[in-house]
């Protein structure tokens, strides 16, 4: 029986089977994912901290201006166990910042004198932080131990640095004053090569015009006291300068270079306000002993304060003091060879007071100029030089077997009335007498002439006989407490008729005969013109041990220069 059953038709079908859409699709979805998570993937950064205290895996992020931007993922111990390598994964967007000179750091709670900071760590934990810096990209990273100096300089200000022999209470983020007002802070601090150190300091863009390249800079941590008889000072510059030190800084008056000062510029920091202004032309003075001289005295010339002393130390072969001491610059034309100094403090004698004003003031040191080649080491004087200006009177020297009680500055009287002063005096060369160096103010000049006697006044002389009875004579009550010279002149009346003889060669006056009597009443008349020459400067006499009577009776008129 034939079958109806159509033969199958056999045809192709075009296109992908359904059976493999799935698999299509989820190998689409596998390749996305895993684009996605290339793109997505973080940027791996390695960071190795000195201390990994506070770091914990998983938990310790990286923080940049308040967000998130990586975590920590790993953390292990260098092959040296110095240091800890922390591994963290950074977000993608953070690629441009990670670059060579960018700096990361540790941030944790800090309690100090200046503040706290790190507070919201309490509650978070603490965090890494950084500071983006350029270079080129970079993946391996040396933490800091503590927040960059430049962190809090705001842009626009003025970046120096001082330069001190010590550190002292300042530390980092101790103020900057100007008048009294905050205008800067320190940023960071360092040593050099020489052992001095560097302090970063920022001033604030307000206060940067401000200092200029003859600016001073002092340090004013603390309280400054100073105590005498004329009373105390107490100083601080903030109260903020008490706990954490603090630096102050002005313009001198008188200073030349008043140009601005420009970032990296380097300033001396003084020890304190005093040291600073009295900056100027360093010197060395050798004493024999330190006694009254300590550091702060100042150096005064007619009155005015030109310097202080900085340090008083035993020299190197231990047999004197050096003084190193500070003269302003306007007055170091006073330091030049010849110049000489000395200690002024109070004396108390018989015949008065001097100095009495250092007994409140304290001591001081004055100088006395001298003509030379400029100098800077100087030998001090035990006492006064012999005369402290130069005169202008009538120079006359005087010859004596001995000094005696004579001494610089005794007066020289002509009846009872100071006219002139002595001001040194000398062995002669053989050794055999005194030379006294003698100046007669010029009003008084005229009363010197070749036949004038002169005669130590100091004390007093008593003459005693039996039948004339005791004679006392004395110059003054000055010359009896400090000594003195006096002289006086004859007349032509009292002038015998073999006239005096002055030795020009010499310049010596010879001893003149006995003159005559006196008329009745005992007393030389006045005569109407003196005996002898006027004398000029370098004339010598005979200085006598006493006055002798006659001479005290002289009575010359003497017209007086002006």
């Amino acid at each position: 029986m034939e079958s109806n059953i159509p033969e199958p038709e056999m045809k192709s079908r075009s296109g992908i089977s359904p059976i493999w859409i799935l698999p299509i699709v989820a190998l689409l979805v596998a390749g996305w994912i895993a684009y996605k998570s290339i793109v997505d993937a973080g940027i791996k950064v390695t960071i190795r901290f000195d201390n990994a205290q506070g770091i914990e895996k998983g938990k310790t992020r990286v923080i940049y201006r308040g967000m998130p931007i990586g975590l920590v993922t790993n953390l292990s111990i260098s092959e040296d166990f110095k240091s800890t390598e922390v591994l963290v994964d950074f977000v993608k967007e953070a690629h441009e910042q990670l670059r060579k000179n960018t700096r990361f750091w540790m941030v944790a709670p800090k309690i100090s004198l200046k503040g706290i900071t790190g507070l919201e760590t309490i509650l978070k934990g603490n965090y890494i932080t950084m500071l983006p810096g350029d270079g080129p990209e970079e993946r391996h990273f040396v933490a800091l131990a503590k927040p960059p100096a430049s962190l809090s300089a705001e842009p626009g200000g003025l970046n120096i640095q001082l330069i001190a022999d010590n550190l002292g209470s300042l530390s980092q983020g101790s103020e900057v004053y100007y008048k009294g007002i905050k205008a800067g802070e320190i940023l960071d601090f360092s040593l050099n090569d020489q052992g001095k150190v560097i302090i970063d300091v920022h001033i604030d863009r307000k206060f940067a015009q401000r200092v200029k390249k003859s600016s001073r800079f002092y340090n004013v941590s603390g309280i400054t006291f100073e105590a005498g008889l004329s009373g105390f000072k107490v100083s601080a510059e903030a109260l903020s300068t008490l706990m954490m030190g603090g630096i102050g800084f002005f313009n001198p008056e008188h200073a030349k270079d008043i140009k601005k000062a420009a970032n990296g510029d380097s300033f001396r920091l003084f020890k304190n306000i005093d040291f600073a202004e009295q900056e100027g032309k360093r010197i060395t003075l050798l004493f024999d002993e330190a006694k009254g001289i300590y550091e702060k005295i100042q150096i005064r010339y007619k009155g005015v304060e030109i310097g202080r002393v900085f340090s008083v130390e035993l020299n190197k072969e231990i047999t004197g003091i050096q003084v190193t001491a500070s003269i302003q610059k306007q007055y170091r034309s006073l330091l030049r060879e010849g110049t000489q100094f000395w200690l002024v403090e109070p004396s108390l004698g018989l015949a008065g007071a001097k100095n009495l004003e250092t007994i409140v003031t304290g001591t001081y040191i004055t100088l006395r100029p001298g003509k030379g080649k400029p100098k800077r080491t100087f030998k001090g004087l035990g006492a006064p030089p012999t005369y402290l200006e130069p005169r202008k009177g009538l120079k006359i020297i005087l010859i004596a077997e001995r000094l005696g009680s004579i001494k610089a500055n005794d007066p020289v009287y002509f009846r009872q009335i100071k006219v002139g002063e002595v001001t040194g005096y000398r062995l002669s060369k053989d050794a055999t007498s005194a030379i006294i160096s003698v100046d007669i103010e010029n009003p008084y000049a005229p009363l010197v002439r070749t036949t004038s006697k002169f005669w130590n006044a100091s004390g007093i002389n008593i003459d005693f006989s039996l039948f004339k009875g005791a004679k006392v004579r004395t110059e003054s009550m000055q010359s009896i407490l400090e000594g003195g010279i006096a002289f006086a002149t004859p007349g032509k009346v009292s002038a015998t008729t073999e006239e005096t003889k002055f030795n020009k060669a010499k310049g010596v006056v010879l001893e003149e005969s006995k003159p005559k009597e006196a008329n009745d009443g005992g007393q030389t008349p006045i005569a109407k013109q003196p005996s002898g020459k006027p004398v000029k400067n370098g004339a010598k006499f005979v200085l006598h041990n006493e006055s002798k009577d006659e001479w005290l009776k002289w009575r010359p008129k003497i017209v007086l220069g002006k």
